[in-house]
């Protein structure tokens, strides 16, 4: 018997040393987890999403005989940029990428430096956050600039310019991210060389069309790239070229979604008001302290009318009925109650007329509108060519019909030229040297 209860304990012990190594062994593992859980809830690599960032780009310019002495353009047309077209955007839009053929909007970017097919995508389509533009250069060396809005979602940037005159070369960024490591990007400088959209053949500055059948990739020019004679950037002493443009970014604004109130008077329990709170934007991270009772939440981003509008309309609506209530006084007092009901009617009515055009006008210092852009009246008839006897020009012109406005599209090309003209309307006395 004394066996028998002393098995059982030495059984139990076992039993409860067994246990405590189980729970022992499994502290370490709960806590193994829990980070690596946490650690899923936020990407450290993700700028913050309550904030709008405002940027400028700058596109300086250094192509110069100096640097690219060979074949530089001085005339019909000089050395000269295209405006620069841009987007903010998402991974999944694309402008252009090295390696891949260009599309039809880009093509006709290269070629022409028109963007109508480009500009037909708008805001909030296939990925795009901001569509922006900035000026053309008007000379080889110069600078042009644009601000331009990003998020945590649309953190990327792609822009493009296209070398006057060139068959199809540009200079650009492809997809460049402003946020890094979870931080916005204060300032940073990009130099870029030439690059060839691949749809026409074309060596020289001023070569002719000559459509590339079938479009090759775009690729970088180099100094032996493409690797012939006659190729305008062909320096085959140079291990590389000098860079031809800089991209500048300069983080200028930064906006937080923060939550505003109106003040509230709080009316008798007969009268109920409902505050109405909006979303709205506001620079820098600060928040205006209000007070407020409940509240209705609003999604739309709306701007504030201004408080001396709305004391404004408060001041006429009491003199108002200061006029009416001196009338109303000089009437006899025996239909005071009829009156001062009738008095009361005038006034609600008179008041809320009043307001309404108050509000009409009021209207006005709000531009509800958005941007407004070039618009031109269609291509004119070619000019007759330049020369009777050989290679010459043809031109022709179009109008600008509406200016652009609130950072709308500035102006396509107004002027374009063709060659025209042949060796054999020549007479016989030309050939003969």
């Amino acid at each position: 018997m004394w066996y028998v209860v002393r098995t059982t304990s030495l059984v139990l012990t076992f039993l409860v040393i067994l246990l405590v190594v189980s729970v022992a062994m499994a502290k370490p593992r709960s806590s193994k987890r829990s980070p690596s859980f946490s650690s899923k809830e936020r990407n450290p690599f993700l700028c913050d999403p309550d904030k709008l960032m405002v940027y400028k780009v700058t596109l300086a310019t250094h192509w110069s005989r100096t640097l690219f002495p060979k074949q530089y353009p001085e005339w019909r047309p000089p050395a000269q940029w295209s405006k620069v077209i841009g987007r903010s955007h998402d991974p999944s839009y694309t402008l252009f990428r090295i390696s891949q053929s260009s599309s039809e909007g880009f093509k006709e970017f290269t070629e022409t430096g028109r963007s109508d097919t480009l500009d037909a995508q708008s805001q909030g389509e296939g990925g795009i956050f901001d569509e922006f533009n900035a000026p053309p250069v008007t000379a080889g060396e110069g600078k042009t600039e644009a601000e331009f809005f990003v998020d945590s979602n649309h953190s990327r940037v792609s822009l493009a310019s296209r070398i006057v005159p060139s068959p199809d070369w540009f200079v650009g960024l492809d997809s460049f991210n402003l946020c890094i490591d979870g931080q916005w990007v204060d300032s940073v400088a990009i130099k870029v060389g030439p690059m060839d959209g691949g749809t026409d053949n074309g060596f020289t500055f001023t070569s002719p069309n000559w459509p590339s059948d079938p479009t090759e990739k775009i690729f970088r020019i180099t100094s032996n790239m493409p690797n012939h004679p006659a190729n305008s950037f062909y320096y085959p002493d140079l291990n590389d070229l000098p860079p031809i443009a800089t991209f500048f970014f300069v983080k200028v604004k930064e906006y937080a979604l923060a939550e505003i109130f109106d003040a509230v008077t709080m009316a008798p329990a007969s009268e109920t008001q409902t505050p109405i709170l909006e979303d709205t934007l506001v620079q820098g991270a600060e928040t205006p302290s209000s007070t407020t009772s409940s509240s209705v939440p609003s999604e739309k981003y709306i701007e504030q009318p201004d408080r001396d509008e709305i004391e404004d309309i408060e001041e006429q609506n009491n003199e108002t009925l200061r006029k009416k209530s001196k009338k109303a006084g000089a009437k006899s007092k025996g239909e005071s109650t009829k009156k001062s009901s009738l008095l009361k009617s005038l006034v609600t009515e008179y008041s809320r007329d009043e307001r309404a055009k108050k509000n009409r006008r009021g209207r006005k210092w709000t531009n509800l509108s958005g941007p407004r852009h070039c618009m031109v009246s269609e291509w004119g008839p070619w000019s007759a060519c330049s020369k009777s006897c050989g290679i010459g020009e043809s031109t022709r012109t179009r109008k600008v019909l509406t200016h652009a406005r609130r950072g709308g599209n500035p102006c396509p090309p107004l002027e374009e030229n063709k060659w025209c003209g042949s060796s054999r309307d020549c007479s016989h006395a030309y050939f003969d040297w």
